[in-house]
């Protein structure tokens, strides 16, 4: 007999340690990797095989559980282990590092997080007829229909019991059931399913015996299946062997099922069931070739092409100026690893961004590419997975969760705009793209490519250090030149009594560009219409009842939380004084586009934020669309701000540059900066030179200021003094801890008693340095307390071991963040 370590497939802190099963002798093939459905808490559960030992082994080890009082493994999820020994290496390292259980790490690895669907029935106890609950109608009656179905869900059960006319029993459902459990009338069972659905389609396999001699001899009467056979016929001599026909291309062709059929049993050929993988990006149109590539690009492509041939681990920072051709270099590379039989992941941080490299990388892979990202359907990513592991794809590109794709011999990561924030993961397990894949690299012994026009200031500490290598590529494809952009200081507008979103010199850019027929991009950090209700009266802001932050208020009439997502109707009245003078302040993106539809009435304008793009394809939509020069304005959030290629945009405007820069948040001044410098970097990529105005309130302020004149280096010098100072990364690594409890009082104890325990342990060490306890910036969420606590370290790993001994990663009040966005 054996015994398997089995990590339970619950996204629960608590539950962080591996369990022991029994494996039975019908799966005597099970080991390390596989997917298995286990009993656990009175329920049927997934989990995943980490480790399996032989009994005699397992009883020397110390603590073990007695072997006969241990559960066995009910079945296998699949027919093969899902997770690769690498994988599994890499989720415990992962696991170990951002203080979460392996668990919950391994849940990354699989589409939706999950293989399985669990669904909880009834089932009735026979032979119970003589309990004296049962005396009860509506116990006896929900006790009778679940002896009759079997087994049934609460709802099945409920729409039985109004079918068979027992509406009390119905409406007091819940409450019976409870009962008949209580008294063991009624058990709970456990129906497992994959949760994946497999697609199939019906085709026609044409046999041997299609020759011009059978098809001449075919009854002549079946004129419509003759015409069929001679159809198949062109195409068998087009292929050269027999065909295997789509029902589907059939039927739209014009042949009907039952010609279709007739010619099957007329031993021509069979009617057959094959699997089809789901693609949503198999009709998206290649992207042109080029032909030639500039002598940076070359560099860069030679130097990638030399560290890919040794097969050793090591990272490189692509720092491109926009327009310089890093999609290029991404696919020459991707070229090398694939001619070396290596699989590459290309991630992206938006999916915006998805459809744009995809059309780019087809005309160079065509079908070896997959699409994953968290707008595909369960099916779609399983599908891609299946083409992944049958080898019929070796590229996969996507946003941050198509890292964890189960490629192959991976010889290649990209990490494209790698300076961006949605490359961390803010739920549980708050992990950052970037950590994830410098370890899967290391593992697999690929060529980590960092790529960007604004490195994140981290990547290019070490990269000027030697730590990273350096690819350089400062000018534009065809030596075009960088965009001209110039400030429009609103405090000057609001002076000259203009109280317009729209300042002056940006209305004169717009209604320029559009009299040259040419197009513009208009950024404005913020969706919806009003940036804040509040009340004129008392001052105070209409909150989430949630987390206390100021609701956003949209057009359509809706308040929205934009951290929450939770929706409450705009009251009449204030909810704290009752005065009824409400005032909509601030600006968004919808306030915006009213705003232009005013100024300029004749332009055709497409918005794109997160309330326009909630479809699948609705980001490649809203692109194609202005790329084909049907709209002459796009005006968006951050999402129009990367890496798009619109060689028509001539004029960019940046409305509220600025705003973040009064942020409790010591990246704020590099997001000011990164924002100003992408989103200056869409206009003048074609033939006509670019011109951007950004709007502002500080234009003396240096991250403005060295975003308008496009100089990271000056940038990176300016703010490299502050961070060292401050003992700020890239001169530590930042852990923050947010202690939750209901009481404030007691958060705040916990939070003070972790800090007190910090600087006990590392007294009189500058580099561990503790920042609170304080309240966090939402320091009220669903009726919890929340207290910051933020740990600045020159040696990470001697703090995680302190925050493992403390156990900050079992503790459900303790979220823990390592490397966070935001520090407060």
């Amino acid at each position: 007999m054996q015994i398997a370590d089995v990590y339970i497939n619950i996204p629960v802190k608590s539950i962080a340690s591996s369990f022991s099963y029994r494996i039975p002798a019908k799966l005597g093939r099970l080991g390390a990797g596989w997917r298995v459905l286990v009993p656990f808490g009175g329920r049927d559960i997934e989990g995943f095989v980490v480790k399996v030992c032989p009994v005699e082994r397992y009883r020397e080890m110390k603590d073990a559980y007695p072997v006969e009082k241990l559960k066995y493994i009910k079945a296998a999820v699949d027919e093969e282990p899902w997770f690769s020994p690498r994988m599994i290496e890499a989720a415990k390292w992962l696991a170990d590092f951002y203080l979460c259980s392996v668990g919950e790490m391994m849940r990354l690895f699989m589409p939706g997080k999950s293989g399985l669907k669990i669904q909880l029935k009834y089932e009735a106890v026979p032979d119970m007829g003589d309990n004296m609950l049962l005396m009860v109608d509506v116990y006896r009656q929900v006790y009778e229909a679940l002896l009759a179905a079997g087994s049934a869900k609460e709802k099945e059960l409920g729409q039985q019991l109004e079918a068979d006319d027992m509406p009390e029993a119905a409406a007091q459902l819940g409450k019976i059931l409870e009962g008949l459990l209580k008294y063991k009338l009624v058990r709970r069972v456990y129906a497992a399913s994959q949760r994946a659905k497999e697609s199939y389609e019906s085709y026609l396999a044409v046999g041997d015996g299609l020759t011009a001699e059978a098809i001449e001899q075919f009854d002549k009467r079946k004129k419509a299946q003759k015409r069929l056979l001679l159809w198949l016929a062109d195409r068998q001599a087009a292929a050269g062997e027999p065909p295997d026909i789509s029902i589907k291309e059939l039927l739209s062709e014009g042949f009907s099922r039952e010609v279709v059929k007739g010619v099957a049993e007329s031993g021509f050929g069979a009617i057959r069931q094959r699997r089809v993988l789901r693609d949503s990006y198999r009709d998206f149109a290649a992207g042109g070739m080029v032909q030639e590539l500039t002598a940076d690009q070359q560099k860069a492509v030679s130097a990638l092409g030399t560290q890919l041939k040794i097969r050793e681990y090591r990272t490189f920072l692509l720092y491109g100026v926009t327009g310089s051709g890093k999609t290029q270099v991404y696919i020459e590379a991707a070229r090398q690893a694939r001619n070396m039989g290596r699989s590459v992941a290309v991630l992206v941080p938006e999916i915006a961004l998805t459809g744009q490299v995809v059309q780019s990388f087809k005309g160079y892979f065509a079908g070896d590419i997959v699409v994953m990202h968290s707008r595909l359907s369960i099916n779609e990513r399983n599908d891609a997975i299946m083409r992944v592991r049958t080898g019929q794809a070796g590229i996969v590109i996507g946003a941050r969760s198509a890292l964890f794709t189960p490629l192959e011999d991976m010889g290649l990561i990209i990490m494209d705009e790698e300076q961006d924030n949605s490359y961390k993961q803010d739920e549980s397990p708050r992990y950052h793209a970037r950590v994830v894949a410098q370890k899967l690299a290391e593992l697999y012994g690929a060529v980590l490519l960092l790529g960007s026009a604004t490195p994140s200031l981290e990547t290019y500490y070490h990269a000027v250090r030697g730590d990273y290598g350096l690819l350089y590529m400062p000018k534009r494809i065809g030596s075009r030149c960088l965009p001209k952009v110039v400030s429009a200081d609103m405090r000057q507008e609001l002076r000259m009594g203009r109280r317009s979103v729209i300042s002056l010199p940006l209305q004169n850019l717009i209604a320029d560009t559009l009299a040259r027929h040419e197009q513009i991009i208009l950024m404005l950090n913020r969706r919806g219409f009003a940036t804040f209700v509040m009340c004129r009266s008392c001052g105070e802001p209409v909150k989430c009842p949630q987390c206390t932050m100021p609701l956003v208020y949209h057009r359509d009439g809706r308040l929205l939380c934009h951290h929450c997502d939770i929706q409450v109707p705009v009251p009449d009245v204030c909810p704290k004084c009752g005065s009824p003078y409400i005032k909509y302040f601030g600006s968004g993106t919808e306030k915006l586009e009213q705003e232009l539809a005013e100024l300029v009435p004749e332009a055709r304008i497409i918005r794109m934020d997160r309330d326009t793009t909630a479809g699948k394809f609705a980001h490649t939509e809203i692109l194609d669309k202005f790329r084909k020069r049907e709209f002459d304005i796009l005006l968006g959030t951050q999402m129009v701000a990367k890496g798009h290629d619109i060689p028509n945009v001539t004029a960019v405007g940046i409305l509220s540059a600025d705003s973040t820069l009064n942020m409790p948040d010591f990246r704020a001044a590099e997001r000011v900066f990164m924002l100003i410098t992408q989103t200056a970097g869409r206009a003048g990529r074609g033939e006509v030179p670019g011109r951007v105005v950004v709007q502002c309130y500080s234009p003396e302020h240096f991250a403005v200021r060295t975003g308008i004149d496009q100089d990271y280096e000056a940038f990176f010098r300016e703010e490299m003094k502050l961070r060292k100072t401050l003992f700020n990364p890239p001169f530590s690594r930042l852990i923050k801890l947010v202690f939750q409890h209901e009481n404030e009082s007691e958060a705040r104890r916990m939070a003070t008693a972790m800090r007190d325990a910090f600087v006990q342990e590392f007294r009189g060490n500058p580099l561990q340095q503790a920042v609170g306890p304080a309240p966090a910036m939402m320091s009220w969420l669903r009726g919890v307390y929340r207290y910051a606590l933020l740990l600045k370290t020159g040696d990470i790993e001697s703090v995680l071991c302190f925050l493992r001994r403390q156990g900050a990663g079992q503790d459900m009040r303790v979220m823990v963040d390592i490397d966070p966005l935001a520090t407060s």
